[in-house]
């Protein structure tokens, strides 16, 4: 059975004995009244240019290099515009695939980073009763079919397209810059697998993909909003195993893990051999413990790391009206060589058309928009602001790097290696 090695001895003591801890939100972090969010010193408004110093590329195997080229008009910026100064920018592998899309230097300079934290600097007219000059903030900057980025010193925001939020002072501004892309994703396509088979706390769930940072969301949304009280099996590495220990202590025995490593594209095999013998095995020291196990088949399959080899054995791994939901597709994700807008190849878009028709479950290729528009259907954009501020999520961050690095910091992100999100810092300009 590959099921993981679970050796630490410190992780042992606090993941005994194997009980179902009560599920509740952490109390919110007392903010003194009228300290909830900050202000600090602006440029003057009245300035006519504010030039933007930008960290841009030019192809995929170009360097990075900074720009000044670009000029924000400030004064006659458009009336419902916002001008923020952005002081962290989180790395996503959407920015690592709009790179590998470029092959040649004929688009000109393009632009990194879909989400960031910083500090207005401008209000538009129209926007005056919603906004002032110093609101600290965070959002999602996501315009993949332009050229520009957030990885630059000033950006224009739109909020009737842009999610925007006031950054309570409690998340500091790396956390704040890398939270709302992931959780939004995760939010939506929980909305979505809801929408199809209505999750409760007796679904039985299995994340694909446990240590990326949308997994890492799922996971705390499905324990701590939808209250699921079954023990999840969650498919990473053995030091993806710990880190998640280590970081959600409160879940100790309720987390199966399975060691995507150790399965050579055959993940269905050891998921298989727990359903079949009813008991899953993990190491205590140097001793192999088993537990029973009767949640049978699953309801949920959120698939963040791709492949097809769960759907093959769908009938023995996917319970009747079941949802198995996938934001790469049938072929595992490569963040050294897949594209933006890449196509699903034949398989992945005959499920789509089909698989209501072939199979007893729902078959969905999740793509999120993280438009502010779409969040008039589900109000997602301030629900997920409630869940960062009351810290029912919370945003791990993995490695910071100044933006003078962000060669490092997407090379990093390439390796797939990542527990958390990847944070890049705006030097003053």
């Amino acid at each position: 059975m590959s099921t993981l090695n679970n050796s630490n001895d410190q992780l042992n003591k606090q993941a005994e004995p194997m009980t179902v801890v009560p599920q509740s939100q952490p109390e919110v972090p007392v903010v003194p009244e009228g300290a909830r969010f900050g202000s600090v010193q602006t440029p003057d408004k009245h300035v006519k240019y504010i030039t933007t110093k930008a960290c841009v590329f030019r192809s995929k195997s170009g360097p990075f290099e900074f720009s000044y080229e670009d000029k924000m008009l400030s004064t006659k910026v458009a009336k419902n515009h916002l001008i923020v100064q952005v002081s962290y920018v989180g790395l996503n592998p959407v920015d690592k695939f709009i790179k590998n899309g470029y092959p040649t230097p004929t688009h000109g300079e393009i632009g990194v980073g879909r989400e960031y934290s910083g500090i207005i600097t401008y209000v538009g007219e129209n926007l005056d009763n919603n906004w002032k000059l110093g609101d600290e903030v965070y959002g999602i900057y996501y315009h993949p079919h332009l050229t520009i980025g957030c990885l630059r010193s000033s950006i224009l925001v739109d909020p009737k397209l842009d999610p925007i939020l006031l950054r309570p002072l409690h998340i500091s501004e790396p956390v704040a810059a890398g939270s709302l892309f992931s959780l939004g994703a995760a939010f939506n396509l929980l909305y979505k697998v809801n929408s199809k088979s209505k999750i409760n706390p007796q679904s039985n769930v299995l994340i694909i993909g446990g240590t990326t940072s949308v997994g890492m969301a799922a996971l705390q949304l499905l324990k701590n909003y939808y209250n699921v009280e079954t023990q999840m099996t969650i498919v990473t590495n053995q030091s993806g195993a710990i880190k998640l220990q280590e970081l959600f202590q409160f879940l100790a025995g309720q987390l199966i893990f399975v060691d995507y490593e150790n399965c050579k594209g055959k993940l269905n095999e050891p998921l298989e051999e727990i359903i079949k013998n009813e008991k899953y095995a993990i190491m205590r020291g140097n001793s192999v413990v088993e537990y029973p196990y009767t949640q049978g088949k699953y309801d949920i399959v959120l698939d963040f790391i791709g492949g097809s080899s769960v759907m093959r054995a769908s009938k023995t791994l996917i319970s009747k009206g079941g949802v198995y939901l996938t934001t790469v597709g049938d072929v595992p994700a490569n963040y050294k060589k897949d594209v933006f807008d890449m196509y699903d190849n034949a398989s992945a878009n005959a499920r789509k058309m089909f698989g209501s028709l072939l199979w007893s479950y729902s078959y969905i290729h999740y793509y999120f928009d993280p438009n502010a528009k779409t969040a008039s259907s589900n109000d997602w954009i301030r629900k997920c602001g409630e869940l960062i501020r009351h810290e029912t999520v919370k945003t791990i961050v993995d490695k910071e790097y100044s933006w003078n690095d962000t060669k490092d910091a997407l090379a990093y992100l390439a390796t797939q290696k990542a527990q958390g999100k990847v944070i890049l810092k705006v030097e003053k300009f």
